[in-house]
């Protein structure tokens, strides 16, 4: 089991970044002018939201990044401005916050610029919410492995006349006897997609533990129809201690761009990244990264 969230993403995301300013950034062996990294997951179930800028770095180089403080990002909703300020920094990362209450199909629109590091530009549609109608949890114990198992059902309803991109994250936590639900925390689960059909068809999906590495995936076997997930976690089982076990499944729908970008991180990091080129996807005019949006849905259930 592993903590939450999204931000692991942006630090395998810059990793991987090496070429030019395009759709797909694509690693050919050429070194390029070091530009500006701007990166937003933008929560829309939140009102404060950050955006991350950092300077580019050759992958295969001993380039040490280095922060971008001559920065002047701009934020509109829809056409209108919104106030963004400076809030803190990490290392060579600057993290600039603005505030807005969104919702479905708003248009939001980035740019950046810096004297250094140039001009860029971004843009997101909002997605519309993702609808989880059961979840259904079930115990089952690995034949080759003998490991405890945790199956999750969850039925979701697909949104109609229009292309949807989800993905999927399960938290658990477990509630001792002895100890108060105040103290128990929910930790992030690896999800085991190998017995869901809907993977099997993705290529580069699944890792050699059969986990899907961010659990994403289209509507484009079931569009405008129900459907029912069969994933699975690993966990282990302590109701013979009068233990409580939780799981919150949160199914996210997911802009196109941040699909893409996940998308693109799943493949070079399931692929040969020395044998072919990397491609990553940006939505980042003049430089690199990607500014996307997500909605949640979700479901706590108590599974004894």
């Amino acid at each position: 089991m592993k903590s939450t969230t999204f931000g692991i993403i942006v630090i395998l995301a810059i990793g991987l970044i090496c070429g030019g300013c395009e759709k797909e950034v694509n690693y050919n062996g050429k070194e390029y002018t070091k530009k500006m990294v701007l990166n937003s997951m933008i929560d829309c179930s939140q009102d404060t939201h950050f955006i991350k800028i950092s300077e580019s770095v050759f992958v295969y180089s001993n380039q040490n990044p280095q922060p971008i403080d001559d920065a002047n990002l701009e934020v509109k909703i829809n056409n209108l401005p919104v106030g963004v300020v400076y809030d803190h920094s990490t290392n060579e990362h600057r993290y600039y916050r603005f505030e807005a209450s969104l919702n479905p199909k708003d248009k939001i629109e980035v740019t950046g610029d810096s004297q250094s590091h140039g001009y860029v530009k971004g843009q997101d549609i909002v997605p519309n919410p993702p609808q989880i109608l059961a979840v259904t949890p079930e115990w089952f114990t690995g034949i080759k492995d003998g490991i405890s198992y945790l199956r999750t059902k969850i039925k979701i309803k697909d949104i109609p006349d229009e292309d949807n991109f989800y993905r999927i994250v399960i938290h658990d936590k477990v509630i001792f006897e002895e100890s108060s639900p105040e103290e128990a925390k929910w930790f992030t689960s690896d999800i085991y997609v190998d017995q869901e059909i809907l993977f099997k068809d993705i290529l580069g999906t699944l890792g050699e533990t059969n986990t899907s590495l961010f659990a994403i995936f289209s509507d484009k076997l079931f569009q405008g129809q129900e459907y029912l997930l069969n994933v699975y976690i690993r966990k282990d089982n302590f109701s013979a201690l009068n233990a409580e076990h939780y799981v919150k499944v949160e199914i996210l729908s997911l802009s196109e761009n941040l699909y893409r970008y996940l998308r693109s991180l799943e493949l070079a990091t399931n692929g040969d990244n020395f044998s072919e080129p990397v491609k990553i996807f940006t939505n980042i005019d003049g430089g690199f990264g990607v500014f996307g949006s997500y909605t949640i849905d979700q479901q706590i259930v108590n599974i004894d």
